[in-house]
Parts: C-alpha cells; sequence; structure tokens
C-alpha cells in the first residue's frame, strides 16, 4: 500500500514539476492568454489549425503558425508548444498543415495533446 501511494505521489509531483511553457514573445493584446472572460482555463482542450514552421525534438517542441482561437480571444499567430509526447511528431516536418488539441498545464504554459495532418 505504502508503494501505492508513493508511486501516486511521484505521478502527481511529475506533473507538477514538467511546465510546459508556450513561448509568445512579447506581443501586444496578449495579456489575458490564460483566462476566458476573466476565469481561469484550467482542464479545458482547445483546438487549433495551423503551419508547422520547426520542430525541435531535443527540447520536445514544435513552433506552429496558426489561426485564431475565439475561445480564448488569441488572434492568428506563430507560437511554441511542448508535446505531451515526443512521439507525437513521427513523421511530420516543417511546412505541413496540422489540427491540433492544447491544454493548460498546471504551469500555466500551453502543451499539445494531439494533432492530426490536415488532409487536402
Amino acid at each position: 500500500m505504502k508503494r501505492f501511494y508513493l508511486t501516486l505521489i511521484l505521478a502527481c509531483s511529475a506533473a507538477v514539476t514538467l511546465p510546459a511553457y508556450a513561448a509568445t514573445g512579447n506581443m501586444p493584446g496578449m495579456d489575458n492568454m490564460g483566462t476566458v472572460s476573466g476565469q481561469a482555463t484550467k482542464a479545458q482542450t482547445f483546438m487549433g489549425q495551423g503551419k508547422i514552421n520547426s520542430i525541435n525534438p531535443a527540447a520536445n517542441m514544435v513552433n506552429v503558425a496558426m489561426g485564431p482561437i475565439k475561445a480564448l480571444g488569441w488572434p492568428s499567430m506563430s507560437m511554441n508548444f511542448l508535446l505531451q509526447n515526443k512521439a507525437m511528431l513521427n513523421g511530420y516536418k516543417a511546412g505541413e498543415m496540422v489540427k491540433f488539441s492544447f491544454a493548460k498545464d498546471a504551469a500555466g504554459g500551453y502543451i499539445i495533446t494531439r494533432i492530426t495532418p490536415v488532409r487536402q
């Protein structure tokens, strides 16, 4: 039983201590990226679509030029996202159009939880 609790504590602490920060730069009007109408966006998943600008496998990060995210009040922009798992981008390359789901993590950053190619 102690082993179970230890495993549970370690899993929870790993989820909290592995933050996923989305690098947005210094963009005017983006002060409320973590809120929707002034409320925190915890445990919500958002959908995006855009073009992969670059992939950084060593950092487990992808930069996407995406359209607006109405639920967050975000305009079209390019943004770095961490990936939920390194294997998510196997077979993808820069210039490819993708749809993706992302969520806010415990540290306040955004992490891609699912990614699929856009069929043209």
